[in-house]
């Protein structure tokens, strides 16, 4: 039984003990996107001192179409998510697989099991962090990024006299995005729930090197799925296990992933910009059935983590 009065508390305790990975990685992300901006800013000011061709540009990029200027405003600030994304997503790999490993290692186990805190409470509560309040900060992080970009346009913008509105602000759609990143964030959760319970049932079980074996079971079966395919039927398999892995990281919905397709780069890139700033894209996600099995699978491994634990007492 999952006691939901105790989950803030155990929450904050998993800031507490992993607050470089959660609080300062962001930052430091953030720090090093803001240095090269600033770098970036002395090398237009280096090449065009009077800022003849950055003025000139924005007059341009201000007489295009409406829609030219939303993909063109919009992939930037797309790209300054998938950085953030893209670290935290190996974070949050890392901190699953060593979060129920790491206790048996050092013993703490003995204690965390010691409090009136039930197994599947300290489970839920890992999840929760994992799922929804770290990309809650790293998605802040980078909003905060992105209003430092825009505003920094919005500078040039005021240098070349062109309406603040409809150049930088409008077209940026900031409200869209930012709104559709925290749909986005629970959908994710779900969507990507069968690896989370995964990594979480390796984690409760592994004897040695977690994070390997999370990675080399559905990597084993994928290639000895894709072996018999191939003697049998000449052709890989059509189900493999290993693609459906990284399929559902990769596959997610935005602002949690590429939204990796099957199309040419450019066509992708469009339907991420799109579905970014499309709630509607990012609910319709919940009606598809490969969403739900996910999910069932997930909470089938989440609940034999907690069976697992439930008999542990080290490693």
């Amino acid at each position: 039984m999952i006691q939901l009065a105790q989950l803030p508390i155990l929450v904050r305790r998993e800031f507490w003990e992993h607050r470089w990975a959660f609080i300062y990685a962001p930052l430091i992300i953030a720090a090093l996107a803001l240095l090269l901006l600033i770098m970036g800013l002395f090398f237009a000011v280096e090449i065009d001192n009077a800022q003849l061709f950055t003025e000139s540009a924005m007059r341009e990029f201000a007489s295009n179409s409406a829609a030219q200027k939303n993909s063109l405003m919009r992939i930037p600030l797309l790209g300054l998510i998938v950085n953030f994304t893209g670290i935290m997503q190996i974070v949050l790999f890392f901190y699953l697989v060593g979060a129920l490993y790491d206790e048996r290692k050092d013993r703490s186990i003995l204690f965390w099991k010691s409090l009136p805190v039930s197994d599947s409470t300290t489970i839920a509560s890992k999840l929760l962090t994992a799922g929804l309040v770290v990309p809650v900060v790293y998605m802040l992080v980078a909003a905060g990024l992105q209003l430092l970009f825009l505003l920094t346009v919005s500078g040039y913008a005021l240098a070349a006299d062109v309406p603040l509105w409809s150049t930088v602000w409008g077209p940026a759609g900031l409200p869209a995005l930012w709104t559709n990143m925290l749909v986005a964030i629970p959908v994710q959760m779900l969507w990507i729930l069968p690896l989370f319970g995964w990594f979480l049932l390796v984690s409760a079980f592994a004897p040695r090197l977690p994070w390997m074996i999370a990675l080399a079971v559905p990597g084993l079966i994928g290639l000895f799925q894709n072996y018999f395919s191939l003697m049998e039927r000449l052709r890989m398999a059509d189900h493999n296990l290993w693609m459906l892995f990284i399929k559902r990281f990769a596959d997610g919905v935005l602002p949690m992933s590429l939204n990796i397709t099957d199309d040419l780069f450019k066509d992708t890139v469009m339907n991420s910009i799109i579905n970014a700033f499309s709630i509607s894209n990012t609910l319709a996600r919940l009606g598809r059935l490969d969403m739900w099995i996910g999910v069932g699978v997930g909470l089938v491994l989440l609940y034999a983590a907690i069976r697992i634990r439930a008999r542990a007492t080290d490693k």
